[in-house]
């Protein structure tokens, strides 16, 4: 009762506000909506006794607002008229059905279908869904959502029911609607009529009949995605491609090694280690001591070609440690060690510690530290304001990737969103802010700390030590991807100068970014009225032996996308339920465009927006909102690109900082390589070592997912004149098996050159296209790659500040060498006798012509070379 009367005492206030939004422009025009405080007092009578009221509308007319109510649906309640659907043979069929909460909230609210039927048959019960009740999450699992409503407020419910076999006629039943005491039944009635639809509606984006993709399973297999090999076991022995990990008695890892070669060209029979001695979890008393775990029997399970888990419990009189782990065929390791308290235990510190082999703790990237050298003694407390819960410790050719976590764990917003969805401190780990990582370098070897300090843990209580491992690098680098795949990534306003200007260049891969003509609004490419010009400009591009990708990634979405309001009746499912209207970003810092202050209101975060000053789309705004991670918007996305794939033609895509989950970029993969045996992915990512995004490293961020992408294109905000530590772990992706590319400002060409990557035509001022010529006229993708990093490289320079690496051919050898300093030095190339397999005195190095990068000349071995600041040189070996 008091809900009813605090709702009466403030219902006169509602109406006011609700019809001064209205004024502003909230309404629909086309429709005559009621305001539902003014439904309640113009209808009190026939609502007094109701807690629900209950009723159906089509998908033309999506219910957007939670305080307005179409009055002719909400007298067809009263009155209990049914709304008539029409709907094609073998669509998806989408409609609405709308819940006012009267006068008090609506809690479980749930809904029940009966068989639809008629003379030529039934639609049974099992054929309909309600999206914003469940469906399938991004892991394949059914769920089933809790839905309440607020008093007061509206909730569209979406409804889709599969025709694909009915035929044609009209069908009859019912849906009921329950929450509490509260219950009504909605007759149905469907006329199926017309021609068949195609593709279960998919074609049409207005049907809405993509909806159902929310519930794909698309890509969901135990199959071992192109390019890696099944898991191999032998007793606790684990192999995949290039990598061994070995389970100890108590489930954690023994040991790890890798048999790539130096630089990731090749994998070798003979291995190194990464990890030579087991990772020890440590329970240390407060007044000392250690509590001894036994460990049991270790017990394999879920065994695959795509993976195999493990669980042993290892108890004491003190503590049980259950610890579950599960490695994949593509070098994800995934630990859930569960400690269980059996008497109340005054602990001074809890920590697993992880001791790796010096020579592969060369490098490091994480937990504050820029990618580089490997700082000593390096030092790190939890603080959740940073984005910051990894560490990559390792060399090129071997290393580990490790991510602590806990039950709480929520994949937290990216980009310059991070504040909105932090990091949730781990209860375990974090432990408060006392817990921490120290790296420290012991005399075997060095030794990673993660502890989590001082606590008393009571009787019964468990608490969660959970840790990712990622075992690096994923794979051999593809030297065909990276010297022969050329990238026209620009702009443009019609499809003919895109293929123009991508066979200029000699481009054999364009990428189509958002907010083009062709593709005006973020995230939604196969928009109906752009999808024919899309079919042409692919077809055009295939004729010419080009390959066509689209930007196509999550973490913004446009609203100009016929799911919108679907997608916001879900509660925050796909949208993230941000601050709203008060949401202040650094896109937005006045706040949200004037469209989403009068019609979303609440549970947002303003993104991208781009006002169309040409074309056909003149006029309109392309605005986007944050949408949630690990949501079935994922589900969504990977049917996407099928249909893409299927009926666009496309060759694959491009993902700009996203909010993707690994599991969700296998499953992309998968249908990429189904369909598209040379289709391509990459990554891009701005550099998010900042404050908006939380001092975090791009490729810390996204390195489970590296094992999926081609390459990597990284990215605005980047310094090329960082030390070339940097560039080799955060810029040239070589440690995790990847080509790289540059691009903030261009980047450096001949620095580039060092790790054998340079940028993309179309995008910047300086297109690579001299390079990519000289790339064909020494047939690079046919010479490896000897970095200055490889024990192996033939040559270096008597200069700290010129760094020298090889690509080594079947006939000679190049040396790419470039001066880290911003004025001219000077060097003498020290070069490995051996190597040359010949006299120096009988070579002789070429300097060829490179326009835009280099004059001609030559240079006897042992000569004084002077550099340019900031440039370098390309030389040719050869013997005279």
């Amino acid at each position: 009762m008091d809900a009813i009367l605090l709702f009466r005492k403030t219902r006169k206030i509602i109406v006011l506000i609700t019809m001064l939004m209205i004024i502003a422009g909230c309404g629909d025009k086309s429709v005559s909506n009621i305001s539902t405080s003014e439904a309640y007092t113009k209808y009190e009578r026939k609502t007094e006794s109701k807690s629900l009221v209950a009723f159906s509308e089509s998908r033309e007319n999506p219910l957007k607002w939670f305080d307005s109510i179409p009055e002719r649906r909400l007298l067809d309640a009263f009155e209990g008229r049914q709304l008539k659907l029409t709907a094609n043979p073998g669509e998806i069929f989408v409609y609405q059905i709308g819940v006012w909460a009267t006068n008090m909230d609506l809690n479980d609210l749930q809904i029940s279908f009966s068989d639809l039927k008629g003379k030529a048959g039934k639609i049974s019960s099992s054929k309909m869904t309600c999206y914003n009740l469940g469906g399938t999450d991004i892991r394949g699992i059914a769920f089933r959502k809790q839905l309440s409503i607020p008093g007061g407020r509206v909730q569209a419910l979406w409804i889709g029911m599969d025709l694909d076999s009915v035929v044609s006629g009209t069908y009859r039943g019912s849906v009921t609607v329950v929450s509490g005491s509260g219950k009504q039944v909605l007759p149905v009635t469907l006329k199926v009529t017309g021609p068949r639809v195609l593709n279960n509606g998919y074609d049409e984006g207005a049907r809405l009949s993509r909806l159902n993709w929310l519930n794909s399973r698309k890509g969901i297999n135990n199959e071992v995605t192109k390019g890696f090999i099944p898991v191999k076991v032998e007793g606790n022995s684990l192999s995949i491609l290039g990598r061994n990990l070995a389970i100890g008695g108590n489930g954690l890892p023994a040991s790890i090694v890798s048999f790539f070669k130096s630089s990731n060209q090749h994998i070798d029979e003979k291995g190194e280690y990464v990890v030579n001695s087991p990772f020890r979890f440590i329970i240390e008393k407060q007044h000392g001591g250690v509590i001894s775990l036994v460990p049991g029997e270790i017990v394999f399970s879920d065994k695959s070609d795509a993976g195999i888990s493990w669980k042993v419990t290892n108890s004491s009189e003190e503590a049980d440690l259950e610890v579950s782990g599960r490695l994949e065929f593509d070098g994800f390791v995934d630990y859930a060690m569960k400690l269980t308290a059996k008497r109340t235990l005054k602990i001074r510190d809890i920590r697993l510690e992880i001791p790796v082999v010096k020579d592969k703790a060369e490098y490091m990237m994480g937990l504050g530290h820029e990618g580089g050298l490997r700082i000593h003694g390096w030092k790190w407390k939890w603080d959740v304001s940073k984005n910051q819960d990894m560490l990559w410790i390792g060399s090129v050719n071997g290393g580990i990737r490790l991510k602590l976590k806990a039950e709480n764990y929520v994949r937290p917003l990216v980009n310059v969103y991070y504040k909105f969805c932090p990091l949730k401190m781990p209860v375990s780990w974090g432990n408060g802010g006392n817990g921490g990582v120290d790296i420290t370098d012991g005399e075997t070897g060095v030794v990673i700390k993660a502890y989590s300090g001082g606590r008393t843990v009571e009787t019964g209580e468990a608490l969660n030590y959970d840790f990712e491992l990622l075992l690096t690098p994923f794979r051999t680098i593809d030297r065909n991807t990276k010297f022969n795949d050329r990238y026209y990534h620009g702009g443009g306003a019609s499809t003919t100068f895109k293929i123009d200007s991508a066979k200029k260049y000699g481009a054999n891969i364009i990428n189509i970014h958002h907010a083009e003509d062709i593709y005006p609004f973020i995230n939604y490419p196969y928009l109906d009225a752009n999808v024919a010009e899309l079919k042409r400009l692919v077809s055009e591009a295939h004729d010419n032996g080009i390959r066509m990708k689209l930007y196509y990634t999550t973490r913004e979405l446009t609203k100009n996308l016929p799911e919108f309001p679907a997608f916001y009746s879900l509660d925050g499912e796909i949208i993230f339920p941000g601050p709203g209207n008060d949401s202040r970003t650094v896109i937005n810092p006045k706040g949200p465009n004037e469209w989403l202050v009068k019609n979303l209101r609440e549970k947002y975060i303003p993104a991208w927006y781009n006002e169309i000053e040409e074309g056909k789309f003149r006029g309109e705004t392309d605005l986007s909102v944050i949408t949630t991670p690990d949501s079935r918007l994922n589900n969504f996305y990977v049917a996407g690109l099928e249909w893409m794939v299927k009926n666009i033609g496309i060759d694959g895509v491009y993902i700009d900082d996203s909010a993707l989950d690994r599991f969700t970029v296998q499953r992309a993969r998968k249908v990429i390589d189904e369909y598209r045996p040379e289709g391509r992915m990459d990554l891009h990512s701005w550099n998010h070592f900042n404050e908006w995004a939380g001092y975090t490293n791009c490729l810390n961020l996204y390195m489970d997912m590296l094992p999926y992408f081609d390459l990597i294109w990284i990215g605005e905000g980047r310094d090329y004149n960082r030390d070339p530590d940097h560039w080799l772990i955060e810029v040239s992706g070589i440690p995790f098996g990847l080509p790289g590319q540059m691009l903030e400002g261009g980047g450096n060409p001949w620095r580039g050159m060092v790790y054998g990557i340079t940028n993309r035509a179309g995008w910047v001022k300086n297109p690579p296209h001299y390079l990519w010529k000289f790339f064909d006229d020494y047939k690079f993708s046919e010479r490896e790659m000897l970095g200055y990093w490889d024990r192996n490289c033939p040559v270096r320079t008597d200069n700290p500040k010129i760094i020298a690496s090889a690509f080594k051919g079947s006939e000679d050898l190049v040396f790419a060498i470039a001066n880290w300093s911003d004025k001219e030095q000077a060097c003498r190339l020290i070069i490995d006798r051996k190597a040359l397999e010949t006299d120096l005195s009988s070579t002789v190095l070429e300097v060829p012509f490179i326009e835009n990068f280099q004059e001609s000349g030559s240079v006897t071995p042992g000569d004084q070379i002077m550099i340019e600041g900031g440039k370098g040189r390309l030389l040719v070996v050869k013997t005279k």
